[in-house]
């Protein structure tokens, strides 16, 4: 006989193992993907390590993209059927056993330039500030629920009813714009976790694993433009260290996806190997089918193209060109299927003319002045930092003969402890915004640059106090360091990328004070940069002051996601690793008592049919096990024939509103203000 699974050992029995298969399942498909990945990445010969880990990474996404697509097209997207096609395509590349010795030399080589670089003990610092810090975001990502209002309505949306479909592509749902709209690649990572690993668990990976590829690109853009290898570490992990980028690491957003594959177009371009610009081509093809601010990024990879070498520019150039062309192939279908390249989404109105455009720039440059997580006296945590910096500094370097212990600690500790200005520079930044346009007499555009400074947010949040100080620093260093035939000229295009993006963004989009995400690319090409700090020690040490403390603050004071853990602050908020999902995801989309209806009464395989609006967190009915079946009720829909629930959205009750049949009885409850209906018992219509 079978084993039961009922009684009091039954179910926990049955979750268990189907978390431990779904991890299974999980961790071969990443190991399917990455052996191939590896393969591939060898046989096309980069120069560098750095483009040899990102050619791999680029060539996981696109076996992963190609599978997607192909089962997609058969209603295949299953466990079982994504685990076979990434064999098989896995199985293809090891047929060609050439240069498999090629992978461990280069992974070898690798390792032992990073324990060289790791000898640099501001680099070591920093090193376990990161690994901490993605530690921390990865645990996040797996032990608590995923409550981002974008991530819940866009990404984890789209993701789950791509997966009940068993397919990419268009729902029939009129109800999210977002699913038709944007371009696929992010969310087809997400799906793909779902998919394997049986629930929404591991999505935050797709995210981390971006992450880590973010930092290796940024090192090795410093290195390409001729930063030694601490150097090109240094800069590495000071852009890790930035509060958005490292806040996204656990999220099931796409910024960090989109700006890994830019990234890693402008280094495998710069690589002399010659099949390098048709993979710096493919990871171009795979930003713009990301998102649609990846468009941006096209002339700087363009510049890149021609600047990297004199050599086989027009090789570089095509590849961008049909890379992109490649990749803009969900805008073409958009058209072919709503009549536009955006599939109809609403925009807001961006206000036409050069003026209101350079208002617009420079109300984003503003919101770089910022101070992430640093609530009420947790903005002193600076101060001490730099206190332990000094007296960490004295103790070590004094030991040394011929060192200037004490200056050299105090002009770091000094460095380190800059941020705690921040809200004053930041005032006198948004009087002097306001005092320019009422100067010139134009008072409409003389509006509050607004949001609050310290709040830390994956969506909100931009780059703190490290960022706005390099950012301007390391453009006049890279200058400086390019006249003097340093660097390649290619890093002054590097630190001036994010002056080009906000502008760019500035003539194209509506204001947003969000908008710090999408600069992520660009900020991550500037920090290649910032490792010419490592020449200056004490300019290296406060950076790495600043860089530990920020980082520290953001994550922890999350404003989401509060760890719990009181700092200077007292007392600290609730903790999100004890909140329950109910709480956590209905409090951030407005529906906390719907959600926890639905966790407690509503069975993990019902099937519930659904009459719900653009503004409606459709997602959160399938469950954390994504066990539940949703079908999309149209207007005037008198019953959904295999469901059990039903559930009225309260925006949805209208003349569009479905007209169910007296085989649905209305409960009493009404979460959050939704209508529940139960099919009676052996009722139908």
């Amino acid at each position: 006989m079978g084993r039961s699974l009922v009684g009091r050992q039954g179910l926990p029995a049955l979750l268990r193992e189907r978390t431990v298969i779904g991890a299974l399942a999980l961790g071969a498909g990443a190991m399917l993907l990455a052996v191939g990945a590896v393969r591939l990445s060898a046989l096309l010969r980069p120069n560098g390590t750095a483009s040899f880990l990102l050619g791999a990474y680029v060539a996981a996404w696109l076996q992963l993209v190609v599978v997607l697509w192909a089962l997609s097209v058969f209603g295949w997207v299953t466990r079982w059927g994504l685990l076979a096609g990434l064999a098989l395509v896995c199985g293809a590349l090891l047929l060609d056993t050439r240069g498999w010795s090629d992978v461990g030399v280069r992974l070898r080589d690798g390792a032992g330039a990073l324990r060289g670089a790791l000898a640099d003990p501001a680099c070591a610092l920093l090193g376990v500030a990161v690994v901490a810090g993605l530690g921390y975001a990865v645990a996040l990502g797996l032990g608590t629920p995923q409550n981002d209002f974008d991530t819940i309505f866009d990404h984890l949306w789209r993701a789950g009813l791509w997966r009940q479909n068993q397919a990419v592509g268009y729902p029939e749902c009129a109800c999210a714009p977002y699913v038709n709209a944007y371009p696929p690649h992010g969310e087809m990572g997400v799906l793909a976790t779902m998919v394997l690993g049986g629930s929404d668990r591991y999505v935050g990976l797709v995210q981390a694993s971006a992450f880590v590829a973010l930092a290796i690109g940024v090192i090795g853009a410093g290195r390409a433009i001729g930063l030694g290898r601490s150097e090109a570490l240094l800069g590495g992990l000071l852009v890790a260290t930035l509060p958005v980028i490292a806040l996204q690491a656990s999220t099931a957003q796409n910024d960090l996806v989109a700006a890994s594959f830019l990234v890693a177009a402008v280094v495998l371009l710069i690589d002399r190997g010659r099949a390098m610009p048709w993979l710096a081509g493919a990871a171009t093809a795979l930003a713009v089918g990301t998102k649609v601010t990846a468009v941006i990024g096209i002339p700087v990879l363009v510049v890149v193209a021609l600047l990297a070498s004199p050599t086989r520019r027009g090789q570089r150039l095509a590849a961008v060109l049909v890379g992109a062309a490649a990749g803009a192939y969900w805008y073409v279908g958009n058209w072919w299927q709503a009549g536009s390249w955006d599939a109809g989404f609403p925009y807001e109105t961006v206000e036409p003319g050069v003026v209101a455009a350079v208002a617009r720039g420079l109300r984003s440059a503003a919101q770089l002045v910022e101070l992430p997580g640093a609530v009420g006296r947790d903005r002193w945590l600076y101060g001490v930092s730099a206190a332990l910096l000094l007296a960490g500094l004295v103790a070590v370097v004094s030991r040394r003969r011929g060192r200037p212990a004490l200056g050299l600690g105090a002009l770091a500790a000094l460095i380190a402890v800059l941020p705690v200005l921040t809200p004053d520079v930041r005032r006198y930044v948004d009087e002097a915004y306001l005092e320019l346009w009422r100067a010139v007499g134009r008072d409409d555009l003389a509006v509050s640059i607004g949001r609050d400074i310290t709040r830390s947010a994956s969506n909100v949040t931009w780059y703190g106090p490290l960022g706005a100080l390099l950012l301007v620093a390391g453009l006049v260093g890279a200058a400086v360091a390019a006249r003097r035939g340093a660097i390649h000229p290619l890093g002054v295009v590097f630190a001036l990328a994010p002056v080009y993006w906000i502008a760019a963004l500035a003539v194209v989009l509506f204001y947003q004070d969000a908008a710090g995400r999408f600069l992520m690319a660009p900020v991550a090409l500037a920090g290649a940069t910032w490792g010419l700090a490592a020449r200056a020690r004490p300019l290296a040490w406060g950076l790495v002051g600043i860089a530990v403390t920020a980082l520290v603050l953001a994550v922890l004071n999350d404003t989401k996601r509060p760890s719990g853990l009181p700092l200077l602050e007292r007392p600290a908020p609730a903790s999100h690793w004890s909140t329950p999902r109910w709480q956590a995801q209905g409090s951030e989309v407005h529906v906390p008592d719907l959600i926890r209806f639905v966790d407690e009464r509503v069975p993990e395989n019902a099937r519930i049919g659904l009459a719900i609006t653009p503004s409606d967190p459709g997602y959160v009915f399938f469950g954390p096990a994504l066990d539940r079946r949703l079908d999309l009720l149209r207007a005037g829909a008198r019953d959904a024939p295999s469901a059990a629930w039903a559930f009225v959205s309260p925006a949805g009750r209208s003349s569009l509103a479905p007209r169910l049949c007296p085989a649905w009885q209305r409960e009493a409850a009404r979460p959050s203000g939704w209508e529940v209906y139960r099919r009676a018992p052996g009722r139908s219509c």
